[in-house]
């Protein structure tokens, strides 16, 4: 479902140039949930924004679903991620001037054959398993960053992804929420055996992984089976 091979990027500032991430190769099949872990620093958003085709590396392939996409047009990047790809980022990219139930809506409302009425259903049924039914005509300026988060986890089922990229899921919110939001995503995961790829600080949210990598100054370290996993 996802290859790496021989990824490179490296970033300019005003006095140096940074490499970000630095022969980077692994494969990633159809169905597993991959946990990245790592030091702040090391690399992780990059890999995974690399890997969503939201940018793009110095050199080397990346390849999703048989399709390179570092040789893709932009045009034909946007209707991968419409019809494959969820993303949750870390600081949630919500639209400031839509309500929660338009945020989640969105994704289907721009890239899909469903009337507005059940997109609308979708949207308010997803809101509700991520428990905010009651807040479904708020805008983000009158949400908790938490509540935030949870609307940007619903935005990322509406279009069932083939695969999902997660940015840190459940770093703002408790830990029963947090809970939740995984127990979501590993459903999903089983349940349309899609590919789960997950940004994490929390060794409990790495524990549900199939496989886990480690990164370090912008390279991979290490990959190994979770401890739950290999129980």
């Amino acid at each position: 479902m996802l290859k790496f091979e021989k990824v490179n990027k490296t970033y300019a500032t005003s006095e140096s140039f940074i490499e970000v991430l630095k022969d980077i190769n692994f494969s990633i099949k159809s169905g597993e949930f991959i946990a990245i872990m790592g030091p702040s620093g090391s690399g992780k958003s990059t890999l995974l924004g690399i890997a969503a085709g939201l940018d793009y590396p110095d050199s080397g392939k990346v390849t999703i679903d048989s399709v390179e996409i570092t040789s893709e047009s932009e045009n034909s990047l946007c209707k991968l991620r419409a019809e494959k790809i969820g993303f949750i980022f870390q600081n949630f990219q919500l639209i400031r001037t839509l309500n929660a139930l338009e945020n989640v809506s969105l994704p289907l409302l721009i890239s899909s054959k469903f009337s507005e009425d059940e997109i609308k259903k979708k949207a308010i049924g997803l809101l509700e398993n991520v428990g905010l039914s009651h807040r479904i005509t708020h805008y983000p300026s009158q949400l908790s960053g938490g509540e935030e988060q949870r609307v940007a986890v619903a935005r990322s089922f509406m279009n069932d992804p083939r695969l999902l990229f997660a940015d840190e899921p459940t770093g703002n919110l408790d830990s029963k929420n947090g809970k939740h939001i995984m127990e979501l995503l590993v459903n999903l995961n089983k349940k349309n055996k899609s590919t789960l790829i997950v940004v994490t600080h929390d060794p409990k949210v790495a524990n549900n992984a199939d496989r886990v990598l480690l990164m370090d100054s912008g390279r991979i370290v290490n990959q190994k089976s979770s401890p739950k996993r290999k129980k």
